[in-house]
C-alpha cells in the first residue's frame, strides 16, 4: 500500500499525463475537427475532470507554477512542492510518449509540430520571444491567482475545480495563437521531448516564465488577502 505521500505524487503524475492526453492529444488528433477553440475547451475539461477526481488526494495542481505558487503562499512544504513537480514533469512525459506511439512516432501528429510550445518560425507564427515572455508571465499568473482564491476562506465550496477549468479554457482561447500556450513547465516539457530539436531549444522559456507568472499570481494573491496565510498541508 502507499503511504499517503506516494498517493499525492502518484496523483499529481497521473493527472499531468491525464492533461497531456486530453489537452495536446486533442491538438494532435482533432485539430482539423475542433480547431483552438476546441482545444482550449479539452485543456479546462481536463483539469476539472482531475480536479474533482484528485484533488481530495493532491490538491490537483498538475502543473509546476501552481505547485510554485502554493509553496510561496506556505499551503504546501518545499520537500511536497520539490516531489510535486517531479511527478507532473514525469507525467507530462510519459502522457508525450503515449501520444508519440499513437501517432506512430509522430507522423499522424496532425498540428506537425506535435502541440508543442514555441514562437517564430519554430512554431509558424508572427510572434517572438517577447510577446512570448508577456503572455506566459501574465497569464500563468491569472491562472495561479485564480487557483489560489479557489482555496481561501469563503469561496463557495465544490466550485473551485470548475473555475480553474474555466479559466484554464480562457487562457488557452486568448493565447493559443501566440504561442500555443504553455502556462505549465511540465506540459511544455512534454511536448517538447517528442517535437523535434527546435522545440527542445526553445522549451527553456516555457518553464521560466510561467514560473516567474506563477510567483507574480501569488503575490497578487498575498496583496489581496493580506497575511491569511494556513498551515503547510
Amino acid at each position: 500500500m502507499l503511504d499517503d505521500d506516494m498517493k499525492k505524487y502518484a496523483a499529481e503524475a497521473i493527472g499531468t499525463m491525464v492533461l497531456m492526453l486530453i489537452g495536446p492529444g486533442t491538438a494532435i488528433f482533432a485539430i482539423e475537427a475542433v480547431g483552438a477553440p476546441g482545444i482550449a475547451l479539452a485543456f479546462g475539461f481536463a483539469l476539472t475532470i482531475m480536479a474533482y477526481t484528485i484533488g481530495n488526494i493532491s490538491g490537483c495542481h498538475i502543473n509546476p507554477a501552481v505547485t510554485l505558487s502554493f509553496l510561496l503562499a506556505k499551503k504546501i512544504d518545499n520537500k511536497t512542492a520539490g516531489f510535486y513537480m517531479l511527478a507532473q514533469v514525469v507525467g507530462a512525459i510519459v502522457g508525450g510518449l503515449l501520444l508519440y506511439i499513437a501517432t506512430e512516432g509522430g507522423d499522424l501528429d496532425a498540428t506537425g509540430v506535435f502541440a508543442s510550445n514555441g514562437w517564430g518560425d519554430t512554431l509558424g507564427v508572427p510572434f517572438g520571444l517577447g510577446s512570448v515572455i508577456v503572455v506566459e508571465i501574465l497569464f500563468t499568473a491569472i491562472l495561479t491567482f485564480v487557483v489560489l482564491g479557489t482555496t481561501g476562506e469563503g469561496y463557495p465550496v465544490g466550485f473551485g475545480g470548475l473555475v480553474a477549468g474555466i479559466a484554464l479554457a480562457g487562457i488557452h482561447m486568448a493565447t493559443i495563437p501566440v504561442d500555443n500556450t504553455s502556462v505549465n513547465p511540465a506540459r511544455s516539457i512534454g511536448a517538447a521531448l517528442f517535437a523535434g530539436t527546435d522545440h527542445i531549444q526553445q522549451v527553456w522559456a516555457f518553464v521560466v516564465f510561467p514560473l516567474i507568472g506563477g510567483a507574480l499570481g501569488w503575490a497578487a494573491h498575498a496583496f489581496l488577502n493580506g497575511n491569511k496565510v494556513p498551515p503547510p498541508s
